[in-house]
């Protein structure tokens, strides 16, 4: 094709990238004459998206560290992976990238933040997506990330935890974070708070999916109530 220019050849790379033809947005990638920020991240969007390229994605980000004179890594780069060591579960390559953005200052802002978040709750660090999650001001941080932070804590078995952070961020009134904290307090024992809290949402003017009537009826069957389960059953069925 002929030469054309940076933007002429980002078109035609995402142009196949978006058409899942990575092997020849990989061809075009390595023999464009010119490239950007774009073709990288487009390429390296590419990569991570897609199953059994993760490796190449690993190491076309390595790459951009050396080509400062064409591209340079940004909060695309880092988003993209974030995500995909979060859908890897590497937690040895997470702490790596963490350290890489601190020491080029790019672990600070909200998105950062967020990322982490999400990064480490998704690699099985909690200490890290806690401290990561607490280093910051709240409001920067973005509420898949905070309703990430309680599921983590959830998780852990710290479900106080959970519900403090619950409790002061106003963005995680909703139906999600509350099954979230009905399931952390029924899976951890607490049968009788996960009651509570799934009666207090209800309070609250959110209505029970089948999620919340999942952890609820569960809780019953722990605590042997067998007229309160029969009640949400037949409650469930005419709700559902």
């Amino acid at each position: 094709m002929p030469d054309g220019n940076v933007f002429t050849w980002n078109t035609i790379i995402s142009a196949h990238i978006k058409s899942n033809n990575l092997d020849h947005s990989e061809l075009l990638f390595n023999t464009a004459p010119y490239k950007d920020s774009v073709t990288y991240n487009s390429m390296l969007s590419g990569y991570a998206n897609s199953a059994g390229y993760e490796t190449k994605a690993i190491n076309l980000f390595k790459q951009m560290h050396s080509v400062r004179h064409e591209a340079r890594v940004d909060e695309f780069s880092l988003t993209r992976m974030c995500n995909l060591t979060a859908k890897l579960g590497n937690s040895w390559y997470a702490k790596q990238l963490h350290l890489f953005m601190v020491k080029t200052g790019n672990d600070i802002s909200g998105f950062a933040v967020s990322a982490l978040v999400n990064m480490y709750s998704k690699s099985g660090c909690f200490d890290e997506a806690y401290n990561a999650f607490n280093s910051c001001s709240y409001g920067s941080v973005d509420v898949v990330s905070k309703n990430a932070v309680v599921v983590a804590c959830c998780r852990e078995g710290k479900v106080d935890m959970a519900m403090e952070i619950f409790s002061n961020q106003a963005e995680l009134n909703d139906v999600v974070s509350w099954n979230t904290m009905i399931a952390g307090y029924a899976q951890n024992g607490y049968d009788k708070n996960a009651i509570e809290v799934a009666r207090c949402m209800e309070r609250n003017g959110f209505r029970w999916n089948s999620h919340t009537f999942t952890s609820v009826l569960n809780a019953c069957s722990t605590l042997k109530c067998l007229k309160l389960g029969k009640e949400l059953h037949a409650r469930m069925l005419k709700q559902m």
